[in-house]
């Protein structure tokens, strides 16, 4: 559920298509399905561009299946699918419409949410948070701005070995947030950018105390239900197949997190179709305000990847990745055994979603970028 380096090498690939992209992740091998392939490509050339690029990381055996989704500037949509459900030989093609989990890409849901809220007037981004979290250390210091923004100084549960020998069970919201508090935290409030996940636990704790409804109850009102997203909710602990890499090699590990380790912080799943739509919402701003609008794309300094000439920034639940060639508004994600990517070209308005049944970070990535460059005016 981490938001990484590997868009950097992305990037420049994407926009100069002369980085080896390969080098920045892993590179598994699998025995693939010989079984059912995915129906072939529309005869168009934006749908055979879309798919050459899917079937490109395929053949580099960076996923067992994926799905992408792009809509350009004039409205034309695409919607094209690579590889299979799972690696059994008689495995079906993938199926666009089957939700998998989105990871981190939760977080802007949430990040809505909460910047609603904001607006009714029933939470303060710059106020302390003591009155919501009032055991936690130096909650008066600690604002909801902050926590959208990951300048908390709050450390991260998701490695613990607490979590990660019983990943399986059941975990409160407490338990994660004392976890992460026994690790330590990466500073004090209002410090430089630091990702964690225990940010938007305590954000979806906020949002439950605020309103009296579970943090999902929130999301699926005030987003779900507006935007028709039929395939996003919960996740599920018995989910669709999904793999891990393993010493090189994609193995099946589904199930093998209950939700609640993601929580607010990532335990959403959704289809490329339903992110899709929801990018477009966010560009448009047809879920928040202008003020908040623009505050969700205030933007702070992230990762530094400048070694590769991007700017990397963080907003309020949202990224900026940009280089002279391409910026890119949107978030990663990757769960238990799936992944996501979602974002638009604020430059062209084009807009892509991008899922993978793998949990690597990274390669929906690649995929996202280049779809987006290969639109790009």
């Amino acid at each position: 559920m981490a938001a990484t380096g590997l868009l950097a090498a992305l990037i420049a690939s994407a926009a100069c298509g002369g980085a080896d992209e390969t080098a920045a992740i892993p590179t598994p091998t699998a025995t693939r399905p010989s079984g059912p392939t995915a129906p072939p490509a529309a005869d168009s050339d934006l749908q055979q561009t879309m798919t050459g690029i899917l079937e490109a990381h395929r053949a580099d055996d960076e996923f067992v299946g994926a799905v992408l989704a792009l809509r350009t500037a004039d409205g034309t949509a695409v919607t094209t699918t690579a590889g299979a459900q799972s690696l059994d030989v008689d495995s079906d093609p993938v199926d666009p419409d089957v939700p998998w989990n989105i990871g981190s890409a939760t977080k802007p849901f949430v990040a809505v949410v909460v910047l609603q809220l904001a607006e009714e007037g029933r939470l303060d981004l710059d106020t302390g948070i003591e009155d919501f979290l009032p055991d936690l250390a130096g909650a008066d210091r600690i604002t909801p701005r902050q926590l959208l923004q990951h300048t908390s100084g709050l450390g991260d549960y998701i490695h613990q070995p607490a979590v990660l020998d019983d990943a399986r069970r059941e975990w409160t919201p407490a338990e994660l947030i004392a976890l992460a508090e026994t690790a330590g935290r990466t500073g004090g409030p209002g410090g430089p950018h630091s990702y964690s996940n225990t940010n938007y636990t305590v954000l979806g704790e906020i949002i439950e105390q605020v309103t009296g409804n579970p943090w999902t109850d929130e999301v699926h009102e005030r987003i779900v239900e507006p935007l028709d997203l039929q395939g996003t909710r919960l996740g599920s602990l018995r989910g669709v197949p999904g793999y891990v890499v393993d010493e090189g090699r994609l193995v099946e590990a589904t199930d093998r997190w209950h939700p609640s380790v993601g929580g607010a912080a990532g335990a959403l799943e959704s289809t490329a179709a339903d992110l899709l739509v929801f990018t477009e919402a966010l560009r448009d701003g047809r879920l928040l305000s202008e003020q908040s609008q623009a505050e969700m794309g205030t933007f702070i300094p992230a990762e530094d990847l400048s070694q590769f000439g991007i700017d990397h920034r963080y907003g309020l639940g949202f990224e900026e990745y940009a280089s002279e060639q391409l910026t890119v508004h949107g978030h990663l994600g990757s769960g238990s055994v799936h992944s996501a990517f979602f974002g638009f070209d604020p430059d062209s308005g084009a807009a892509v979603a991008v899922l993978m049944n793998v949990e690597t970070s990274g390669p929906q990535a690649f995929v996202a970028f280049e779809a987006l460059a290969a639109v790009h005016g």
